[in-house]
């Protein structure tokens, strides 16, 4: 894979606190890469510096080997597509689409062309001639998406876009997303905090936290084998203990009272909630470090005190070597 974009230790301050603290990473043509973390990590901030919103106090930013330090948003091949579908409301949704479209030396029947081709591919093209307020959320999100894809940049970065989406309609766009974007050969960087959006979105994932990536690789490897007990709170799918990552197949829930057997550890929890996953009973259990879901045989209620139990030789160890955890590119 040809590499399209190389960030070398960037660096961004407001005031005195350091928001990025010497990120590193590269991402190739027709690659998705996902930065998952949590609220104030840095994410965003991210983002708006590679879009050009945001100068770097240091470190480059290169695109197909030429640095952007000096090169104006409007000029770099990135486009940002926000939160928010940030639409305007007095134009209808094809001419949203071809207003980015007037930059380019095309004439008006060319950017209308354009503009409803990519209307077809995110299957909007009935309503090109509404008007946003007509529309639906995901609709609304739909036409940010053609508005940025028509310019056919090199670079689509993506600040949580399905957020403010209800659940069952967040799964499917993001999924056509997706797979429009490997259609259209378009790299991505998107961001989130939702683990389950990170891992579908992602070809390479990286996990951030207070300003800089504390693992990045596979997605299922860094689901699976965490590299230290942040990137375990923040991505991994089992529980996060001190010593080490318990993946949650490893895990079941049993009764207080019951007996455990040598080997095994026993943590105390309280569950919170009831679930059904995949055609199984799971329960959401508060113990002393946080949350966690684990399956269970017993039926358990709400409310009930229980003992999450597991092997002690499921415990995958941490890689806690602190230049391995900067050098995570």
């Amino acid at each position: 894979m040809n590499q399209l974009l190389q960030c070398n230790t960037i660096q961004k301050k407001y005031s005195q606190s350091s928001i990025l603290k010497g990120v590193t990473f590269s991402l190739g043509k027709g690659e998705h890469f996902t930065v998952v973390g949590p609220s104030g990590c840095g994410k965003t901030t991210l983002l708006r510096c590679l879009a050009g919103l945001e100068s770097i106090d240091g470190g480059d930013i290169i695109l197909n080997g030429k640095s952007l330090a000096k090169v104006k948003p409007e000029d770099r091949s990135i486009v940002l597509m926000f939160q928010d579908a940030l639409l305007f409301p007095h134009l209808t949704v094809v001419e949203n689409v071809t207003y980015g479209l007037k930059r380019i030396k095309i004439t008006k029947k060319d950017r209308i062309r354009q503009a409803e081709e990519m209307l077809e591919k995110v299957k909007l093209i009935k309503w090109k001639n509404a008007y946003p307020h007509e529309l639906s959320g995901g609709q609304k999100q739909r036409v940010s998406l053609a508005r940025a894809l028509v310019l056919k940049p090199d670079l689509l970065l993506l600040d949580e876009p399905f957020s403010s989406l209800d659940a069952t309609l967040r799964e499917s766009l993001r999924g056509e997303v997706k797979e429009l974007l490997k259609q259209e050969i378009i790299s991505s960087l998107f961001i989130t905090h939702d683990r389950d959006e990170a891992i579908e979105m992602a070809d390479r994932l990286a996990v951030m936290n207070n300003g800089e990536f504390i693992q990045m690789g596979l997605p299922y490897d860094v689901v699976t084998k965490p590299s230290c007990l942040e990137s375990a709170m923040i991505i991994g799918e089992g529980l996060a203990l001190d010593e080490g990552f318990i993946p949650l197949h490893e895990l079941i829930l049993v009764k207080q009272n019951e007996t455990i057997e040598p080997n095994f550890i026993s943590i105390p929890g309280k569950i919170t909630a009831v679930t059904v996953k995949n055609n199984h009973r799971y329960y959401r259990v508060s113990w002393d470090k946080g949350t966690v879901l684990v399956p269970s045989i017993n039926q358990l209620q709400q409310g009930e005190m229980a003992n999450i139990k597991a092997d002690r030789r499921a415990i995958r160890k941490y890689l806690q070597n602190e230049e391995h955890r900067r050098k995570v590119q």
